[in-house]
């Protein structure tokens, strides 16, 4: 019985540092956003609409995301917007925007 109580006051522990961590770090990112980056590079011309967060750096000629996903400065066309209602899309010749 005392078990029982242990095990869900450790879950509720372990959600509860989850969320912290989640809400209260900046350099967390949403897994959505670098989804759907990667559907739109597998699909040329297509448009997501996705709600998150991410961070972006420079790095090495391109731009990293803080979900371990690398651009190269050729495939980017514009980053204007990092969190929030983020429209995630490709143009034709296969350049990522995030607005």
């Amino acid at each position: 019985m005392i078990e029982e109580y242990l095990d869900v006051a450790a879950v509720a522990l372990m959600a509860a540092a989850a969320l912290l961590l989640f809400f209260g770090v900046e350099h967390a990112s949403t897994p959505a956003v670098c989804q759907a980056v990667k559907l739109a590079l597998e699909n040329p011309g297509s448009e997501l609409r996705v709600y998150g967060r991410f961070r972006a750096e420079r790095a090495g000629g391109g731009v990293y995301l803080t979900c371990g996903l690398y651009l190269p400065g050729d495939r980017i066309l514009a980053i204007e917007k990092t969190r929030g209602h983020l429209i995630v899309g490709s143009t034709a010749d296969g350049r990522i925007y995030i607005r």
